[in-house]
Order: structure tokens, then C-alpha cells, then sequence
């Protein structure tokens, strides 16, 4: 009976763990993968390179344009990414007015260029037993939060 309860116990398992809680590769994701994650999800991705020669995807969430560039990589693998949005604005954008930004909010870190112009930026980590069920959430977070940001700076 045991042997049973055991067995029906680990079934219910497998059966009861979704598809996306499948686990990245150690080494992380190409390119190709994160581009075919974003298509699936219903957002565009054009894949290219950026200047290093590593991956880089043009996307758009919430009606915002972003990047989602690739760091740590070997060979085809990178083991993070980095979804990073710019907003040219008509009036720059005060160091006050980012560090509003910066200290009420925590995942989303934001910054001026030279011309008062910001950008925010969201790191998401590649490897290490991560899963497809983690980037979907981190995903979130960055489409979430790209809105606040929208508003914040009234976009």
C-alpha cells in the first residue's frame, strides 16, 4: 500500500508540473531561444547582433520599444540578459527626479544620459537551475514596471 501511495504521490507530480517550469540550460540561452520565448509569448523580436558580435533583440511590451541585450556569453550561450528601454524626452529629466524613481522602486534601475534623457534597465540571470517559469515571471516584472515607468515620466 505504501509502494502505491508513493507512486501515485510522484505522478501527481510530473503530471501537475507545468511545461514552462522546464529548466534553462546551465549555460544559459541563445539568441534563437530568448527570440523564440518572446514569439511565443506574442511580442515581437528581431534578432541581430550588437557591436561585441553578441546577441541583441529588438522588442516591444505595453506599447513601449526595448532591447534585450546579452552578456556572459560562450560560444552561443549567454548566461544573462538585460531588457534596457530609452525614452527621448523634449525636457531633460533632473538626477532628483531619477533618484525619485530609483528609490521607491526596486527591480527597474533607472539612469540619465548626457542629455537628461532616461533609461531604465532590468538584469535577469540565465543559468544556475533557473526555468522557463522564472524568466516568465521576471518578464512580468519588467512589462509591469516599463508602464510605471511610462507614467512616471509622462510618456
Amino acid at each position: 500500500m505504501k509502494t502505491v501511495i508513493i507512486a501515485l504521490a510522484a505522478a501527481t507530480a510530473l503530471v501537475a508540473t507545468p511545461a514552462s517550469a522546464q529548466t534553462i540550460n546551465t549555460d544559459g540561452m541563445t539568441g534563437p531561444e530568448v527570440a523564440a520565448w518572446l514569439t511565443k509569448g506574442g511580442y515581437k523580436a528581431a534578432l541581430g547582433v550588437d557591436s561585441a558580435g553578441d546577441p541583441m533583440i529588438d522588442s516591444a511590451a505595453e506599447g513601449f520599444s526595448f532591447k534585450v541585450y546579452f552578456y556572459d556569453c560562450e560560444s552561443a550561450r549567454c548566461k544573462a540578459i538585460q531588457f534596457s528601454a530609452g525614452f527621448d524626452l523634449k525636457t531633460p529629466m533632473t538626477l532628483d527626479q531619477i533618484n525619485t524613481w530609483n528609490r521607491k522602486n526596486r527591480y527597474l534601475k533607472a539612469y540619465l544620459d548626457d542629455d537628461g534623457d532616461p533609461y531604465v534597465q532590468y538584469d535577469v540571470n540565465l543559468n544556475a537551475g533557473r526555468t522557463m517559469s522564472g524568466l516568465d515571471d521576471d518578464f512580468g516584472v519588467w512589462t509591469g514596471m516599463i508602464g510605471d515607468f511610462g507614467k512616471f515620466i509622462g510618456w
